[in-house]
Parts: C-alpha cells; sequence; structure tokens
C-alpha cells in the first residue's frame, strides 16, 4: 500500500524537477493547481481536506500560521487525489486505509527517498530533521517506520536508485545554513 505512495511520491518530485528542500508552500501551491486542483483558504476550515464534486477537485485549507503544518495538511490532501476520492461516506477500515496512503504519500514526498535517510544517518535527531525537512516532529518519526519498512522488503535501493537516476542527482539546500549537500552517483555504492 505505502509502496505505491512512494512511487507517486518520487513521480511528482521528478516530474516538478523539486530538488531543494523543505519545499516551499508556493511550489506545493503551484503543482496542486497545476494539476487542475482548485486550492481556496477558508477561515472555516480548521485544518485541510479533498472534496471532488462533478468531475471538478478541490482542497479547501484552513489558514494556517504554522508553515511546517500547512505544508503537511496541503500534501496529505494532494495525495487523497491518487486513491480514494469522495470516500468519507465509506466504513470506517476504508477511511483508515485512504488516511494512512495519504500520510505515506506526504512523508515520501517532503522527505524524499535518499536524502531522508542519508539526513537521518548523519544526524539521528527528530528535532533536527523536522526544521531540515520543514515538516512536524510527529511526520519525521512516521517517516522513519517508512524507511524501516522500505529497507527490510528490499524496495528501498530501487526507489533510491530510481529517483536519483532519473532526476539526475537531486540538491538538497538545508535551511538556516550556508552549506549545500548534493546527491550523485557516487551514494549509489
Amino acid at each position: 500500500m505505502h509502496l505505491l505512495m512512494a512511487e507517486k511520491a518520487n513521480a511528482i518530485l521528478m516530474r516538478y524537477n523539486i530538488s531543494s528542500f523543505p519545499i516551499p508552500i508556493s511550489t506545493i501551491e503551484y503543482i496542486i493547481e497545476n494539476e487542475n486542483i482548485q486550492l481556496e483558504y477558508s477561515k472555516y476550515i480548521k485544518k485541510a481536506l479533498y472534496l471532488e464534486d462533478n468531475k471538478k477537485r478541490y482542497i479547501y485549507a484552513g489558514f494556517e500560521k504554522n508553515m511546517d503544518k500547512l505544508r503537511e495538511y496541503l500534501v496529505h490532501e494532494y495525495g487523497h487525489t491518487y486513491h480514494c476520492g469522495n470516500a468519507y461516506f465509506t466504513n470506517k477500515i476504508v477511511i483508515a486505509k485512504n488516511e494512512a496512503q495519504a500520510k505515506a504519500f506526504c512523508a515520501y514526498f517532503l522527505m524524499p527517498i535518499g536524502i531522508f535517510e542519508h539526513y537521518w544517518e548523519q544526524y539521528d535527531n527528530d528535532y533536527f530533521l523536522s526544521e531540515s525537512f520543514g515538516v512536524v516532529i510527529s511526520l519525521v518519526r512516521f517517516r522513519k517506520q517508512l524507511s524501516i519498512s522500505l529497507i527490510e522488503s528490499g524496495e528501498y535501493e530501487r526507489l533510491r536508485y530510481d529517483l536519483m537516476l532519473q532526476q539526475g542527482g537531486l540538491c538538497y539546500e538545508r535551511p538556516y545554513q550556508e552549506e549545500r549537500f548534493h546527491m550523485d552517483n557516487s551514494l549509489l555504492r
């Protein structure tokens, strides 16, 4: 279930040539709108929601002041576009599955395969990882669980290699610091 979300997140990262992190909110908004999804902000919504109506797709988001949370809300709802549509009125098991898939998509998109694991290995500090990728700490912890699952399943190397090979080398820019990290094929060894 989460492998498909990893592949979809990788595809979007490559399609839009995303190479610096944290991904700016404006880039996320551009992707959403470029995918023919209408994005609207409302004072009546606390987090965000995805809705399909007569073949039109919408993401409604609240005015969140914490950019890490807003980034997560928008990408999470964007993740729903790949697998569920309007599934709010289905049974609780389907809803839980859809929410888990959207959360996995969000984690893989905001903390790409290979880049996240490299920084996790170098700096095993949830706060540092949270700041580096512009996400909340709970999403970092979830992403760590996904990494372990990818490694144990043997899919990590394939997904990391595919992302790096197709992207032509990702560039990772750490916020608040001048140092830049460039991924290249030497990391594949």
